[in-house]
C-alpha cells in the first residue's frame, strides 16, 4: 500500500466514526466518546480507534462488550459508503495519554510550590 493512501484512510475513519457517534448513535453512553485517533494496519484489516470520554468519567463509558457490539455497527455503516474493498475490524481501546498528562501536570504543579 502507498505510504499516503494509509494516513488518508486513517483520517477518514476517524471523521467517519465521529460522525456516525453524533449523529446516528441513539444510546447516551456513545454519546461522551470523543475519537481521539485510528491507526490501521498496513493490509487495513484491524483498525484501532482511541477515545477519551468526553466529561472524563471513565465509570460513564460503555464496557469491553458494548465496544464490540458498538464496533460491529459502526463497521456495517461505514461499509456502506466505504469505496475500499473491505473496511478493517474496528477495535476500541481507552486513551490514556490525557490522563497520564493530568498526572504529570499535577506532578510538576506539587514540586513548584
Amino acid at each position: 500500500m502507498s505510504s499516503s493512501r494509509l494516513p488518508k484512510i486513517e483520517d477518514f475513519l476517524k471523521k467517519e466514526i465521529s460522525q456516525i457517534i453524533s449523529s446516528q448513535v441513539k444510546d447516551p453512553r456513545y454519546k461522551f466518546l470523543n475519537i481521539v485517533d485510528v491507526k490501521c494496519s498496513s493490509d487495513l484489516g484491524v483498525a484501532k480507534v482511541f477515545y477519551t470520554i468526553i466529561n472524563g468519567d471513565i465509570a460513564d463509558s460503555p464496557d469491553n462488550k458494548s465496544l464490540e457490539k458498538f464496533a460491529s455497527m459502526v463497521r456495517s455503516k461505514l461499509s456502506k459508503f466505504m469505496q475500499i474493498r473491505r473496511v478493517p475490524k474496528l477495535i476500541f481501546k481507552y486513551d490514556e495519554s490525557l490522563e497520564r498528562y493530568n498526572n504529570i501536570d499535577a506532578l510538576l504543579n506539587s514540586l513548584s510550590d
